[in-house]
């Protein structure tokens, strides 16, 4: 969200189940422009939602969607953010 002192996402709060709905296409949080992932105290990989600011639940980025998903702008405009 571009938010200066916004928390690291491993901080912050897991995704309500109320916020994802099952998609059986290709429009999950995976291929979301939002989506991002950090690692756990464990050091494992944990999915993010960088619009609501919140974890997804493991596996839930592969099969749900939220209902403001949107398409990663790679393919429109040719540049990636990890990239910069």
């Amino acid at each position: 969200m571009g938010l200066v002192n916004a928390p690291p996402p491993s901080a912050w709060p897991p995704m309500g189940s109320g916020q994802l709905r099952p998609s059986r296409c290709l429009m999950v949080c995976l291929t979301c422009q939002h989506f991002q992932h950090t690692l756990a105290e464990a050091g494992v990989t944990q999915p993010a939602c960088a619009h609501h600011q919140q974890r997804i639940p493991q596996g839930a980025h592969l099969t749900h969607r939220c209902h403001q998903w949107m398409q990663r702008l790679e393919k429109e405009i040719g540049w990636s953010p990890e990239g910069a």
